[in-house]
């Protein structure tokens, strides 16, 4: 089977200020190797997550085995989400699959593109444990507080509004 390079755009809406899923590939045809690639386009999608159907199509290609590389015009064309991208390059990596941005000139076939890397998912972690950490807290702050927790009333209890400052 011969594997191909994968170029994913999106674009949420059109604007003028918004560069085209047209004009984003062929930005990434530039990066292609030996002419092999597909195209891979949600257009109207947001990149608040990576719920987008022709997403889904990549990722399961990946799995396939199918892509070599996935190339995009930049890296907020994955996901705006820090989580969701770090979880995307997980597969990535899983499947041998390099990641090409290419305003960002982030290349993980090289050396300093995987070391990039590293530092993306450093930020990732990092941001997992603030969000983590922060629920805790809260959590413990409002039980301290005397607020309901949640979860099932023990049997024999009611539960009672109270008004807390």
């Amino acid at each position: 089977m011969n594997l191909y390079d994968a170029i994913y755009t999106r674009q949420s809406v059109d604007r003028i200020d918004s560069i085209s899923v047209e004009s984003q590939a062929e930005f990434c045809k530039k990066e292609v190797i030996d002419g092999q690639f597909r195209l891979y386009s949600d257009k109207g999608y947001g990149g608040k997550n990576i719920d987008r159907p022709a997403f889904k199509e990549l990722l399961g290609d990946i799995e396939s085995g199918k892509v070599r590389r996935v190339i995009v015009y930049r890296l907020d064309r994955i996901s705006r989400s820090v989580l969701d991208f770090a979880n995307v390059i997980d597969v990535f990596q899983k499947h041998r699959v390099d990641f090409v941005s290419t305003m960002e000139k982030f290349d993980t076939g090289t050396p300093i593109g995987k070391a990039m890397l590293m530092i993306v998912m450093i930020f990732a972690q990092l941001e997992r444990e603030t969000i983590q950490q922060r629920v805790i807290d809260a959590y413990a702050s409002r039980s301290k507080r005397g607020f309901y927790m949640g979860g099932r009333i023990p049997f024999g209890f009611t539960l009672k509004e109270t008004m807390i400052d």
